[in-house]
């Protein structure tokens, strides 16, 4: 299966005839989905065995980072790190005022695999904003899950979006159709916004940005592929 990008007008630079490159209807693959594809290939591991080998490594991983520990794995590399501003020499880490944040970057194999992707390009028909990866900040779960009340990455393009006009913004979909909009947003740029999940949310929802892209005077909807399962 191929990569799929299309071409859109880069808004960034100074040449007018610029264009960037925007990645779009990408499948995301979940932990069942891996462990089977691992037991189709006649594995003589059970699904079940396979589930519970990968859950004692998510937690010996969990257990590194909660100890302060790097971790690096032929998959992935994670290093912690701090964000927050330190008023003197005598300050200390305040929950408040700093927090810390996990870095993660691809391992070997994975970098590797990025040179066996094949791509292939397609026409961008709209203008709309672009919803790639959604990160729980709290679980680090990707197009999986969300945590109500914490908070919560959409990373992408054309996210941004006008603050002031009530019609635009973040918004949470449930299976009904109901709509609960995002009002605390810590981050609105093109590529990324971070904010904070609505309290009380239950269920299986869909994440949708909603923003004028590019000064068009309509509103453009742009839906996260994956859906997502609010944990408390």
């Amino acid at each position: 299966m191929a990569l799929k990008y299309g071409l859109t007008l880069n808004h960034l630079t100074k040449n007018p005839d610029d264009y960037k490159g925007i990645i779009t209807d990408v499948e995301t693959v979940t932990t069942e989905q891996i462990v089977e594809k691992m037991i189709g290939k006649g594995s003589t591991v059970t699904k079940a065995e396979a589930l519970s080998v990968i859950e004692e490594f998510s937690s010996a991983v969990e257990d590194a980072i909660s100890q302060g520990k790097n971790v690096n794995t032929d998959l992935f590399k994670i290093t912690p790190s701090m964000s927050g501003v330190f008023t003197s020499a005598q300050d200390s880490f305040d929950s408040n005022r700093h927090s810390i944040r996990l870095n993660l970057n691809a391992g070997n194999r994975l970098v590797k695999a990025i040179e066996n992707i094949e791509l292939r390009k397609v026409a961008i028909t709209t203008t709309q904003p672009v919803l790639h990866i959604f990160t729980d900040i709290k679980t680090n779960a990707i197009n999986e899950r969300f945590t109500p009340g914490q908070i919560a990455s959409i990373k992408g393009s054309m996210l941004k979006f006008d603050e002031q006009d009530d019609a635009q913004g973040i918004y949470f979909i449930d299976s009904d159709g109901k709509s609960t909009k995002v009002s605390q947003v810590v981050k609105n740029k093109p590529s990324e916004l971070l904010f904070f999940v609505p309290e009380g949310l239950n269920g299986t929802f869909q994440v949708e940005v909603r923003a004028k892209v590019h000064n068009h005077k309509t509103i453009r909807k742009g839906r996260l592929n994956s859906k997502l399962k609010g944990v408390v």
